[in-house]
């Protein structure tokens, strides 16, 4: 049996996120955490970013060094569904096959161990799903501490906070993500899960109103006890509205982008959304073939969704950029307007064909048969002149 060593989830992960639930790590990993920072704001020049690489890989192998690295089978190694990253498309898996292949294992994934003799992963999802391509029958792993992997909300917190950081997560995935883990940290909006971004966006739609927007971009950033005040300071009408926006913070995310740009994922088509789990479709794009909507085509249900994955299909199998899904979405749209302008005129003429039809002649006065024998010669006539 394998001797396991344990490393603690604050040993791992620090103050990522500056949750007030983990504790304060050394000053080496204070230092790559504000360079994580620097990253993800694109501060940092292409080969800044590899030097970062590299740094995240030498941190890793000293904590594995805690707890000892462990080759583990990959049959005993169980994926964790609930996990904040569901999006592996079978490009992504194929290609970090093909790097372990010639590469090896750079860095040991983090398990926790179960007690049947299991293991569950914490992270590393992307190199267990790789290693059976790259005839890989172990992985190197190092484990959580029981302790801490018996806290649902810190493991979950942990999960998300490290795939923001190393920019692991689809949007979609950082959408259902947030969501998630402000009903872990707030239970009793578990029954407003879906007013939860509504939540949001009602606050950023006051601060616009009051032109106090700014103010968010300059707090994303600062330092946990700035944070606390400004949170008890601001403009929040009602409680619900305090809590999604402390728990944004906690993540050093902007609630601005978070309401603009990822929430709004959450309403996408299910269709566009195993797209994205699939095969990776960018953001952007899905928003774009969204715009593909039953209400928008004029069409039921069934039709548009058949119409959106054949688009949707074209866009991921020719590669389109954005601006050809623009072009590609306002053809279809234009196209769909034709076909029920055409519908429309059908209508109408059918009526009129009825109408017609259902007059009674021997009712009608000299004057109107009249009135009527002109039309019909007038219309006769332009149809003589089409054909």
């Amino acid at each position: 049996m394998v001797n396991k060593k344990p490393v603690e989830i604050t040993q791992l992960f620090g103050q990522a996120g500056q949750s007030q639930q983990i504790s304060q790590l050394k000053s080496q990993v204070e230092n790559l955490q504000e360079e994580i920072k620097q990253l993800r704001a694109n501060a940092l020049s292409l080969e800044e970013k590899n030097a970062l690489e590299l740094e995240i890989e030498k941190l890793t192998d000293e904590l594995a060094v805690h707890g000892g690295i462990h080759d583990i089978a990959i049959n005993l190694i169980d994926p964790d569904p609930t996990q904040p990253r569901q999006t592996f498309p079978q490009v992504v898996i194929q290609e970090r096959a093909e790097s372990l292949r010639r590469q090896g294992q750079k860095n040991p994934i983090v398990i926790i161990p179960q007690q049947d003799g299991r293991y569950k992963i914490f992270d590393g999802e992307l190199r267990w799903r790789a290693a059976p391509l790259a005839d890989k029958k172990t992985l190197k792993a190092v484990f959580l501490a029981k302790e801490d992997a018996q806290d649902e909300t810190l493991v979950f917190e942990g999960q998300l906070v490290t795939s923001i950081h190393s920019q692991k997560l689809h949007d979609l995935d950082l959408a259902s993500a947030l969501i998630r883990l402000i009903i872990h940290k707030y239970p009793e909006l578990k029954f407003q899960e879906n007013e939860i971004p509504k939540f949001l966006n009602a606050f950023i739609n006051r601060l616009i109103r009051s032109k106090n927007l700014q103010e968010l971009a300059l707090i994303k950033d600062a330092d946990l006890l700035t944070q606390q005040r400004w949170l008890e300071t601001a403009d929040f009408k009602q409680l619900e509205e305090k809590k999604l926006v402390s728990v944004l913070l906690g993540l050093q995310l902007n609630p601005v982008s978070i309401n603009n740009n990822i929430f709004p994922l959450l309403k996408l088509a299910e269709d566009l959304k195993d797209a994205i789990r699939s095969e990776g479709l960018d953001s952007s794009k899905a928003r774009e073939l969204n715009k593909l909507s039953s209400l928008a085509l004029r069409v039921d249900e069934t039709e548009s969704r058949n119409i959106r994955t054949q688009a949707t299909q074209q866009a991921i199998q020719e590669k389109l950029p954005l601006s050809q899904i623009k072009i590609l979405v306002k053809e279809i749209l234009l196209q769909h307007e034709a076909l029920d302008s055409k519908a429309i005129q059908n209508k109408r003429m059918d009526k009129a064909i009825k109408a017609i039809q259902l007059i009674n002649t021997k009712e009608l006065g000299r004057k109107r048969i009249d009135e009527l024998r002109q039309v019909l010669q007038e219309k006769l006539q332009e149809i003589e002149n089409l054909s």
